[in-house]
């Protein structure tokens, strides 16, 4: 039986996916990173690009694979808050439901960065597509942060929450990584995602341009977030950070408990 992986559709995973879906020797799903648990769980797919925070929340027993995953040095660009107010005087922030992790993440570094903990509620966008007038700050996650831009005029406070982690933690962070079900055969799953990674890698200035456009991005900016910016491989200071950030919403409430790392081999 052919294997489905399952991954966003974000320009940020390209690196990892670009390629799987003329393959012949496995079958490759897309949707929104909060979607992907779920997909993994019900049987859909065999693995999945799942937001950090969900290996904790799952309900079933999951393993980590480290044949790549998404994560930022410092800047995201992509996962940003805009705010009217200054950060630290928020009392509600309304939040793109895209992404467990990066709405974990903001309430870590909202409570150890500014002492706060504001409501957050669901984001509505305004028939145009913005945010409407009555929203103080907002959460944006994902390429509509690049292509939809809100105007810093009118938000004029910034927080880029990789930015925010690095400087509260000196480390990398870790939005998602390939994950399975536990006791899972994956066979040689893992190495195909390794070697298609590693080939997107040496190929990105020739892949770069189609990317960006069917993004909505610009080629520079686009550049610049891939391979400046972001970060394919769970390494020892990857994997240092996915640790931490668990501990750190579980000192939070953001997850009752904590389950050991569960790697595969």
């Amino acid at each position: 039986m052919i294997p489905t992986v399952a991954a966003v559709s974000y320009l940020n995973a390209l690196p990892l996916i670009a390629g799987l879906e003329s393959r012949q020797d496995l079958r490759l799903i897309k949707g929104v990173p909060s979607s992907l648990l779920e997909t993994l769980l019900d049987g859909r797919a065999d693995l999945a690009l799942c937001p950090v925070i969900d290996y904790q929340r799952s309900l079933k027993e999951l393993i980590i694979v480290p044949a790549g995953a998404i994560g930022s040095r410092d800047r995201t660009l992509t996962v940003r808050v805009f705010s009217r107010r200054e950060i630290g005087d928020l009392e509600s922030i309304h939040v793109d439901g895209d992404s467990h992790t990066s709405i974990a993440l903001l309430r870590v570094i909202l409570a150890e960065s500014f002492g706060i903990r504001p409501e957050l509620r669901p984001l509505a966008r305004d028939s145009g597509g913005g945010i409407p007038s009555e929203v103080d700050a907002a959460l944006l996650i994902g390429d509509k942060v690049i292509t939809a831009e809100p105007s810093p005029g009118e938000f004029p406070e910034q927080l880029d929450l990789g930015e925010a982690w690095r400087k509260m933690t000196g480390l990398p962070f870790v939005f998602a990584i390939w994950m399975a079900r536990s006791g899972r055969q994956l066979g040689k799953l893992p190495t195909l995602l390794e070697a298609q990674l590693e080939e997107n890698l040496r190929k990105v200035d020739e892949l770069l341009p189609r990317w960006a456009a069917e993004h909505g991005w610009p080629i520079r900016e686009a550049r610049e977030y891939l391979l400046e910016l972001l970060d394919y491989e769970p390494g020892a200071q990857q994997l240092e950070a996915i640790e931490l950030f668990w501990k750190k919403c579980h000192k939070h409430g953001i997850i009752p408990s904590l389950r050991a790392t569960d790697m595969a081999g």
